[in-house]
């Protein structure tokens, strides 16, 4: 019964293991296998997987370069998701540059301050300049619907250009930055004066700061969205200040390079598998040691 019990122990400290490994690093390809059905996930095309032609090549590919056996036992061309990619594009038409515009085709939703969009053929996860909104993807908080139905019905509803911007085309969990423009109108800007931007997230120096800083003091002076009457209860505004105490900072900015401002939110999480391993593995070993330990103890009083 003892030694029952401390399998189970064992099994329990493990299980974070495997939970924290359940998304894993991307492969060669950029897609791994979601292991619930087996079905091959494309998120992030490389080089490599821009030779396929078709899935018929990509299934190759995978079968030659991806290490889950049991998937790719029996993977066929029909459990492959491109997740909005397109197969068989040159590797130049996905080239960007900094300071330039692009005309864009929306290809998906993500929340209140990401979108996906499709490039000169190639589909960039984008995250918006300098605005960070409430969550609505894992986590969901208070505006956070809002936001992304804000967001996602502006998108719908004009012709989009992305304009980059700063010193970096993609933060670091490889999402393209952009100013995102609807019918000649700033996104950013708009989302703030609709009171829906809680802080600010700022890479560097872009050409837009101020006019999205002065949208969104104008939600707060008018009380529109998270800072209207009675949305105190629901969404505390941080520092309960809205200008800022020097002037020049905002008191809700997380300023570039703190601790709170590289940490991804639960939607970054999403788009950002290869960040996901880290303490929850040192815990789990930690655990291990304390079972094994256990495990001595009873050994030796038996």
């Amino acid at each position: 019964m003892k030694r029952m019990m401390i399998m189970i122990v064992c099994l329990m400290m493990m299980a974070p293991i495997y939970a924290a490994a359940h998304r894993g690093e991307l492969d060669e390809l950029g897609g791994h296998f979601r292991n619930s059905d087996c079905t091959y996930l494309l998120h992030e095309p490389t080089a490599l997987a821009k030779q396929a032609k078709t899935k018929e090549e990509l299934v190759q590919l995978i079968q030659k370069y991806n290490g889950n056996e049991r998937c790719k036992r029996n993977l066929t061309p029909d459990r492959i998701d491109l997740d909005g990619h397109a197969l068989g594009g040159k590797e130049g038409d996905a080239s960007l540059r900094l300071g330039r515009t692009y005309k864009a085709a929306l290809v998906g939703c993500v929340d209140g301050d990401t979108a996906k969009f499709r490039v000169n053929g190639h589909v960039y996860t984008t995250r918006f300049l300098f605005i960070d909104t409430p969550e609505s993807t894992i986590e969901v908080e208070p505006y956070g619907k809002e936001a992304s139905q804000f967001t996602c019905s502006r998108l719908q509803k004009g012709d989009i250009v992305l304009e980059t911007d700063g010193n970096t085309l993609f933060d670091k969990y490889q999402r393209l930055l952009a100013w995102v423009w609807v019918d000649g109108r700033l996104l950013q800007e708009e989302i703030a004066k609709a009171g829906l931007v809680e802080d600010f997230y700022d890479y560097g120096d872009y050409k837009y700061e101020d006019r999205v800083r002065a949208a969104l003091n104008e939600a707060k002076r008018t009380g529109a969205g998270m800072y209207g009457r009675g949305a105190a209860d629901e969404k505390p505004t941080p520092n309960g200040a809205d200008q800022p105490p020097d002037g020049n900072t905002p008191a809700n900015e997380k300023p570039a390079g703190s601790p709170a401002a590289d940490q991804p939110s639960a939607s970054d999480q999403e788009a950002a598998p290869k960040d996901r391993a880290g303490h929850p593995v040192v815990y789990a070993l930690l655990g291990l040691l304390a079972a094994a330990a256990l495990y001595w103890f009873v050994r030796r009083g038996t």
